[in-house]
This record gives structure tokens, C-alpha cells and sequence, in this order.
């Protein structure tokens, strides 16, 4: 489950504060599963317990859920730092989400820290994976020039990538870019029509 605040498609970047966890594949009960279980109940604790030995043995899900409680205070005390600790973890074992979130919480300076640089490496890496929400972030940040040198070509190859994706705020942005010939690309009537028909 996911939060979305409004955006203004390109100045804004999407900051996530809500809850964001991974589906569980497995269709037995493991503890992984079993952790998910508890946490839907709200049984906060219960949910950390599950999760904590499969962190020790550094389950990327694992260890991002437990960013998830340590993020929002659910069950715990609210810990921005606790949280990034595991989600850095998480996202060195591959875990997208994790790196998206250290994006967010980078840009927001929410842990005292804010950075664009390190906002920027890890939407990067994100995207990189194929993160629809992380491209488009890393597009915002290169045609803007925040935390990195402005790409306007990279930034609009991004928002492609995301849109293709279905993402809605890459298609409104490069819908924006082609009516308002923002960034110095050419008006364009037919090719803001074109991400139009992603909208329906």
C-alpha cells in the first residue's frame, strides 16, 4: 500500500511517507508471511518478531519492513535513523523499495540529513532496476539540476522509461514538456497526445 500526496508534476519530487510493503510470494505460511499477517492485524510487535530472525539472516524483504516500522513508529518508537539502517541494508541486498525510500527520506532531510546527492544515488540506483517511481524522481532531479549536473536529454529518456512503465507522473510530465515546451524541447501537439492515450 502506498501514499501519494498531489504533486506539481515537475518541480516536485514523489515523497512517500505512508506504508510500502512487498507482497509476499510464497504461498505457505512462512515467517515472512506470517510477519505480513500480523502487521495487516496491527500487531505491530508480533510482525517484528517474525521479521527480525529472517533480518539476521539478511532477507532484503525483512530487513525493509523493519525500516517500514522503525520509518512510521508502528509498534516502536518513530526511528528516521533505525529505519535507514535497514533500509540501507535492504538495498544492498537488492531491494528497490529500500533505495527508494533512502531517496525520499534523503531529499526530505527527515533524519537530520538532508542531501540531493545522496537522494540522487539512490534513485539512480533504483531506477537502474527498473523502480517506475525512482526514474521519474531521477528524471525531476537531472532536469533540474538538483544533486547532479541537469541532463535534460537523460532526464527526459527517464520519464520515458517510467511512463512506459504506467507511471502517471512521468506521463504528466512529459505531457507538460510537449504542450508548454518546457526545458527547451519543441511544442509538440502530437507527441503530448501520444502520453495523453496512457492517461485512459
Amino acid at each position: 500500500m502506498q501514499i501519494r500526496p498531489e504533486k506539481n508534476i515537475l518541480v516536485k519530487i514523489v515523497l512517500v511517507g505512508g506504508l510500502f510493503l512487498l507482497a509476499i510470494s510464497s504461498s505457505s505460511a512462512g515467517p515472512l508471511e506470517q510477519g505480513y499477517q500480523a502487521f495487516e492485524r496491527g500487531e505491530y510487535a508480533q510482525a517484528k518478531k517474525y521479521w527480525l530472525p529472517l533480518a539476521e539472516k539478511n532477507d532484503p524483504d525483512a530487513l525493509y519492513n523493519l525500516g517500514i516500522l522503525a520509518k512510521n513508529g508502528l509498534g516502536e518508537t518513530k526511528d528516521p535513523k533505525a529505519a535507514m539502517l535497514w533500509f540501507r541494508k535492504s538495498a544492498y541486498y537488492g531491494n528497490v523499495d529500500a533505495a527508494y525510500n533512502l531517496g525520499v527520506m534523503y531529499m526530505s532531510g527527515e533524519t537530520g540529513y538532508p542531501s540531493k546527492k545522496d537522494a540522487v544515488d539512490w534513485w539512480k540506483q533504483a531506477a537502474e532496476q527498473g523502480h517506475h517511481e525512482s526514474q521519474y524522481n531521477y528524471a525531476v532531479m537531472l532536469a533540474l539540476g538538483y544533486g547532479v549536473e541537469q541532463n535534460i536529454q537523460a532526464a527526459m529518456d527517464w520519464w520515458k522509461l517510467s511512463a512506459q512503465q504506467g507511471d502517471v507522473n512521468a506521463i504528466n510530465a512529459l505531457i507538460e514538456v510537449y504542450q508548454e515546451g518546457r526545458f527547451k524541447q519543441a511544442k509538440s501537439k502530437e507527441k503530448a497526445a501520444y502520453w495523453q492515450q496512457f492517461l485512459k
